[in-house]
């Protein structure tokens, strides 16, 4: 349920609710979460709630108060409603959710006080008086603006955990992304950008309605808002001084009604929510009232295209150019936006809830959870299971660079989250579901997903449609993940083990391409061959049960050609790279050299001019950074180690910023404003989305943080705009590749061996082909 704040009419009788028990819904190093519910029995204007704390906090982060004052050395937070939440009906239930910040694993005793107005009972008209916050709020006939200040000292353990930015709750500060050593300035790259600033404060919007036609038993009226931003999603809150029976309207749906019938929400349907800067919106409705007099009314807009909250980079005590920490943290936080399912409590992003869990099987058998892969609803598992053998891949190797970043326990929730989706799709031994709702559908249900009501069609593999491909890939996941799993769940990595043997099996028994059995699959991620995935699938098999069997199988797949990309469907250099590692037979590093031979400079993969090796305009960088990822294993394994770190760690430093801009969204100063995808362009809820955003020009309303956007152009050019699908398209393989680079540099950093440390860290890399290998 999504938390609601309202309003109540002030008496002269203070409202005060009994003190309530607040439970902690999940805690971890640093910080713990609570969640907290009143219920409404009287009629509130403006509110104040009160958590009280057994032990100090650092800070306290709040989406939908301002924290107004904070007592007795941080243990007491006093909270006021925001503007557009200040109206609580009898029959509503308030519930404030938080996050709090502390030294340690801490999980504290909570109470929490509601009391209607300020914290003397009054409607808060003036400036209160803060311990340690300032709050200031202007009102005028058309708009109010409100605005808060904190004074609280940042903590480092903040870092980790979102802070609603310009907000009293908010501590975090600006930080570079190198932690050392100063990138390029922007300007050496040409692109079509802007940096991300500050957030005005939040606005409001008034106006009286106007009658315009009285037809007996209903009538016509407006409302007129002219608005001094550019708008995506708004709610207005209408009340009248008579009893309303109905109101229809256009421009938006009726989100909320007072037992009296007197004060009406409205939330904007998903074509009207674009409203440019210094336009005048007009709000039309037909009403049906109580007796013989017309009610007046007043409304007032709030705009829902504003998410204040922002993430603090992770701590780090390393001197590398870049915090490999905070990457590490981002990325992760992108996987957690692309969520779906029943969240968990420890959910970290406010703008994101449950959804799609009624997706089923043909049998009624429960196909929820998993990802969304990209900026859409579909659940396609080929990249799913990819991202997962990936994620796990890369954890199995450098399990001490997650453990030094803080980020193991998330990772491997990340991991789990896509295994536990994928065994739900195992439905039988030899049968598998493979993609959740159609591509067609799901472009034109352009919404949220938590208020997707669209058809989800499932589609499945099986003897009579087989997918040998999607079998393997799903096989080697499942095996991977049951190597991560193996010493801190025993059981469940058996399960998993039990479910890789019989999709190995089955994709064994039965060949064919499963796009070519669903032809559905075609549209976004259709297959060319299953060779690799026999042979990849077969590696983790044998590494997971040490049976001869599967090696054998894999040897008979191998592709020695040099291998053009790495991706979810072109397992071929990673085969190369693990057939090595696992065996150290010459032909197989001939293989591994030849394929870095290919993509070297003087190879035949192109380079930009500022070092960046572009394999093709779509996905520029997850190709780059997944042959990043497998040259630093393949120098692990022992393969020209000096080189292939040195051109790894400059591919990997492109994204990250070399060029003056970071191509990962919330990392560093300047980075990606408008990523091609549908959530995070969408308004907070309760306001509905529309493929009208991609009209907007202000940047995506929540920051996509640690999402990987496909690239520059062959000549480093950039376009920052919804519409340039090539540049700004996001997916989570395009992360897990690069992901796993990044923990390969934190691991070099760890263990000094990192090429910044061997004073061989000069970008962009300028060995070719030649420096070693075959010619």
């Amino acid at each position: 349920m999504w938390p609601e704040v309202i309003v109540l009419m002030i008496t002269t009788a203070v409202a005060v609710y009994a003190d309530i028990n607040i439970p902690i819904t999940g805690h971890w190093s640093g910080g713990f979460q609570g969640k907290g519910c009143f219920d409404i029995t009287q009629e509130m204007h403006s509110w104040t709630v009160t958590l009280t704390f057994d032990q100090p906090l650092t800070s306290l982060d709040v989406y939908t108060a301002d924290i107004v004052q904070t007592l007795d050395g941080g243990k007491v937070f006093v909270l006021h409603n925001k503007a557009w939440n200040k109206d609580e009906h009898v029959g509503d239930q308030l519930c404030i959710e938080f996050q709090g910040h502390g030294s340690g694993d801490i999980s504290p005793v909570v109470t929490g006080a509601l009391q209607a107005g300020d914290v003397s009972g009054n409607p808060i008209t003036g400036t209160p008086t803060p311990t340690a916050t300032t709050s200031t709020t202007t009102s005028s006939t058309t708009s109010t603006t409100s605005t808060t200040t904190s004074t609280t000292t940042p903590s480092t353990t903040h870092s980790v955990t979102p802070t609603p930015a310009g907000d009293t709750s908010s501590h975090s500060t600006t930080a570079s992304a190198s932690a050392s050593t100063a990138t390029p300035t922007a300007s050496a790259l040409t692109t079509s950008h802007s940096p991300r600033t500050t957030l005005p404060p939040s606005r409001t919007y008034d106006s009286d309605m106007v009658f315009v036609e009285d037809k007996g038993d209903f009538f016509y009226a407006e409302f007129k808002f002219t608005v001094d931003e550019e708008m995506l999603g708004w709610i207005v809150n209408i009340t009248f001084d008579g009893p309303i029976n109905f109101i229809e309207s256009g421009n938006g749906v009726i989100e909320k009604i007072s037992e009296d019938k007197l004060h009406w929400t409205m939330v904007s349907f998903g074509h009207q929510a674009h409203l440019p800067k210094g336009s005048t919106y007009l709000l039309f409705i037909a009403a049906n009232y109580h007796g013989h007099t017309i009610p007046h009314a007043h409304a007032t807009m709030t705009n829902m295209g504003r998410d204040k909250w922002s993430f603090s980079p992770a701590p780090t005590s390393d001197t590398s150019k870049y915090n490999y920490n905070d990457v590490l943290f981002k990325s992760i936080l992108f996987y957690e936006a692309q969520r779906t399912g029943k969240l968990p409590a420890t959910n970290r992003l406010p703008y994101r809830n449950n959804s799609l869990v009624g997706d089923k099987g043909d049998g009624g058998e429960d196909l929820s959870g998993g990802y969304f892969v990209g900026h859409g609803h579909v659940k396609f598992n080929f990249p799913i299971a990819y991202s997962a053998t990936i994620l796990s891949w890369g954890y199995l190797l450098y399990e001490e660079a997650y453990k030094a970043a803080g980020q193991e326990d998330h990772v491997l929730e990340s991991i789990k989250w896509a295994l536990d989706y994928l065994i739900k799709c195992h439905t039988k031994p030899d049968e598998l579901y493979v993609q959740v709702s159609d591509y067609i559908e799901d472009y034109w249900a352009w919404n949220q997903p938590e208020f997707y009501l669209g058809e989800r069609p499932p589609y499945k593999i099986n003897d009579t449609h087989p997918g040998t491909d999607i079998a393997m890939e799903t096989a080697a996941a499942f095996a991977a993940g049951s190597l991560a799993f193996k010493t801190k769940d025993p059981s469940y990595s058996a399960t998993l083990l039990t479910h890789a043997k019989q999709l190995w099996d089955f994709g064994n028994k039965y060949h064919g391409l499963y796009s070519d059995s669903i032809v559905m699959a075609a549209y976004n991620y259709s297959s060319h061959g299953f060779n690799d995935e026999i042979c990849w699938s077969s590696l983790w098999l044998y590494q997971a049960t040490n049976d001869n069997t599967y090696l054998t199988a894999a040897e008979q797949h191998f592709d020695p050609l040099p291998a053009p990309d790495m991706s979810w469907d072109n397992k071929t250099a990673a085969n190369q790279v693990l057939l090595y590692k696992l065996t150290k037979d010459d032909k197989y590093k001939t293989a591994v050299e030849d394929t870095f031979h290919y993509w070297f400079p003087g190879g035949s993969i192109p380079y930009t001019p500022k070092g960046l090796a572009h394999r093709s305009d779509r996905a520029a960088l997850s190709s780059a950074a997944n042959m990043a990822m497998l040259a630093l294993i393949a120098a692990d394994a022992g393969l020209h180690a000096t080189e292939y770190r040195h051109w790894a760690m400059c591919q990997i430093h492109y994204a990250l910023g070399d060029t003056g801009f970071s191509y990962v969204v919330g990392f560093g100063d300047d980075y990606p404003l408008r990523p091609y995808q549908r959530i995070s362009m969408c308004p907070n809820h309760p306001a509905h989305c529309s493929p009208e955003v991609l009209l907007a020009e202000m940047p995506n309303i929540h920051i996509l943080y640690g999402a990987l956007v496909g690239g520059p152009g062959a000549n480093d050019e950039y376009l920052d705009k919804f519409d340039s699908v090539l540049n700004n398209e996001v997916t989570i393989e395009f992360n897990a590749g690069f992901q796993t680079a990044v923990a390969a540099l934190k691991s070099l950093w760890i263990k000094s061996q990192h090429p910044e440390q061997l004073n061989d860290a000069q970008c962009p890399y300028i060995g070719g082909a030649d420096v070693f290998g075959r010619r």
